[in-house]
């Protein structure tokens, strides 16, 4: 969970604590489906000149050594002593999850803050009701502030390419270590979760803030964002995935 994920779900745990000490969760509600809406929001419009295709040297591989087979985002890449040019294209997946997340948390606030009666709706379930209604809020938050931070580092972001150091199997989930250098010579790293688990990559592309190299992510650990690679010349006759 991201530092932002954090801090905006106790927040939520304080509204929503006192509401339940006043006997009025309504305008905790209001004020998380607000919230939710926002950051959905902001993610649309706030960021929309990020290029879809972005071309950079990935050379040389050789560096990896002796390997039969490279693959870069599902991709197999012969080695070679001389750097290779890639084109990287960026697809928005989930899209109708985000909008439909949206529509809900907008419909939820003109709700809870219009003086419509909700008790009838819920009588005789009000506590399962409030308990539900809690724990679907907990999540639309962390899907907004997760694609909030996504769009945000996007839209600042540096793209290099780094290489693949460890895969971990953590119950259902699996977890890729990596670590990459930035424009300046200095070596970085991460570990996050495999949001694109049907293949292992040798190598990933590394999305990071120049001010602040430590906030990054790889192209494996984006939940909304797809990443398809392709040789230059391919990608110019192809249209632009969509963002």
């Amino acid at each position: 969970m991201s530092g932002l994920s954090r801090i905006t779900g106790v927040i939520y745990l304080v509204l929503l604590s006192i509401g339940l000490m006043s006997e009025n969760v309504r305008n905790a509600f209001a004020v998380a489906s607000l919230v939710i809406f926002g950051f959905l929001t902001v993610g649309f419009v706030l960021f929309p000149k990020l290029k879809a295709v972005m071309p950079f040297s990935l050379g040389p591989l050789g560096l990896l050594g002796d390997k039969t087979k490279t693959l870069v985002a599902g991709t197999e890449v012969p080695p070679s002593d001389f750097p290779q040019h890639f084109t990287c294209i960026f697809q928005l997946r989930a899209w109708l999850l985000l909008v439909t997340l949206a529509i809900l948390s907008f419909a939820a606030f003109c709700l809870l803050v219009s003086n419509i009666p909700l008790s009838s709706l819920i009588q005789n379930h009000e506590i399962a009701g409030l308990y539900l209604f809690t724990l679907f809020t907990f999540l639309a938050l962390w899907i907004s502030t997760k694609w909030y931070a996504e769009q945000a580092l996007l839209a600042r972001s540096v793209v290099t390419f780094g290489t693949v150091t460890g895969v971990n199997e953590m119950s259902s989930h699996r977890h890729v270590r990596y670590e990459f250098r930035d424009a300046e010579g200095g070596y970085f790293g991460g570990m996050e979760r495999d949001f694109l688990s049907t293949h292992v990559d040798n190598i990933v592309f590394v999305m990071y803030d120049q001010s602040n190299p430590d906030n990054n992510s790889s192209s494996r650990g984006f939940m909304f964002r797809s990443f398809k690679v392709y040789p230059l010349r391919q990608a110019e006759q192809e249209e632009p995935g969509n963002l």
